[in-house]
């Protein structure tokens, strides 16, 4: 039921995203504007997508040698891709992770381990988008302040949110029993306004995941090669990830916006829409880039720039990533039967 509720919101945003686009943009020279697009151009900024996850598949691969996970890397890929997937059609993108530890715990990896895996994952991952954003942030500060005030409060709001769960997580390691404190009290006023109905269960499963997250920092500190080795791959990532917009920007034959702004706009744009709870920050996203993109896109492109790098960095993730997902199931139900 849940799941059907997730697909319902996500196709409901999308339906209101179009009819918003049709409502209050002229799409008479959209036909002129496909037929000008430069196609190697826009080929190369779904390369940049596809590199990405070819780059989380490492990363992936790469921790489950460190934990002595016996897998190939074409193993890591489809495990990549299920996250990808569940984590697009979820909101805050809360599928991804206990998916892709079940699909390991199902290959006969040890829950634990397969925890381990994915939480020193999102510790790299939060680490090096959190400060990636807040370097952007400060670098392109007068950008943002000049010309996307309006989007500035969100921006804001996202690097903060980002920052003080970064904050949170390394401080338990300072100060383990502040953090148990204060996160306990949070569950209880959370319990009291009837967001959460289960105290004990949610207090249960917030020792369990600080557990996690204390085994995983430890495990990243005994390995400071491998560690560094991935916040850098990350780096890299996260940079191709963020590019996406810039080869839209070159195919549709604007040569002026400098990479840097458009990597740090994008990296920051990321930021905002981050704690929107929709799956794939539908809605969000598209209002987000229109806000922080129009200082790089002029007025009559900007709705057409967004469908390109929104059909690229999201849609295409979602059919990609569901049919490598959908084959995974089959396959898995055949196995089933068969033994």
């Amino acid at each position: 039921m849940k799941k059907a509720l997730n697909y319902i919101i996500l196709v409901g945003l999308i339906v209101l995203t179009i009819w918003i686009f049709v409502s209050n943009n002229d799409f008479d020279n959209f036909s002129e504007l496909i037929s000008s697009a430069n196609i190697v151009l826009l080929l190369i900024a779904v390369l940049c997508m596809v590199l990405y996850w070819f780059f989380e598949a490492y990363i992936i691969h790469r921790m489950k040698k460190t934990l002595n996970i016996k897998s190939t890397y074409g193993a890591s890929l489809k495990l990549c891709m299920i996250g990808q997937y569940y984590s697009a059609i979820t909101p805050f993108s809360t599928g991804g992770q206990p998916v892709q530890i079940y699909s390991l715990v199902s290959d006969g990896v040890p829950v634990g381990t397969a925890s381990s895996l994915f939480v020193n994952r999102f510790l790299i991952y939060q680490l090096v988008v959190t400060f990636y954003s807040l370097f952007m942030f400060i670098i392109r500060f007068n950008l943002l302040y000049t010309e996307a005030k309006l989007a500035l409060p969100f921006v804001i709001i996202g690097c903060l949110v980002n920052f003080i769960i970064l904050i949170m997580i390394f401080g338990f390691l300072l100060n383990e029993k502040f953090i148990r404190s204060l996160l306990s009290k949070s569950i209880k006023i959370l319990h009291k306004f009837k967001i959460i109905k289960d105290i004990e269960k949610s207090e249960e499963k917030m020792n369990n995941t600080l557990l996690d997250y204390k085994t995983s920092v430890e495990e990243m500190k005994k390995d400071k090669k491998t560690t560094l080795e991935l916040i850098l791959v990350s780096i890299v990532q996260l940079t191709i990830g963020f590019s996406i917009t810039f080869f839209v920007y070159l195919a549709l034959g604007f040569e002026m916006g400098h990479f840097l702004d458009i990597i740090a706009i994008q990296s920051l744009h990321y930021m905002a829409v981050s704690f929107m709870p929709t799956p794939g920050t539908a809605g969000a996203a598209e209002g987000g880039f229109y806000m922080l993109f129009k200082v790089i896109f002029p007025k009559k492109i900007l709705s057409f720039a967004l469908m390109l790098w929104r059909f690229i960095d999201y849609y295409l993730r979602v059919m990609i990533a569901g049919l490598v997902t959908l084959i995974d199931f089959i396959s898995r139900k055949k196995k089933v039967s068969i033994n």
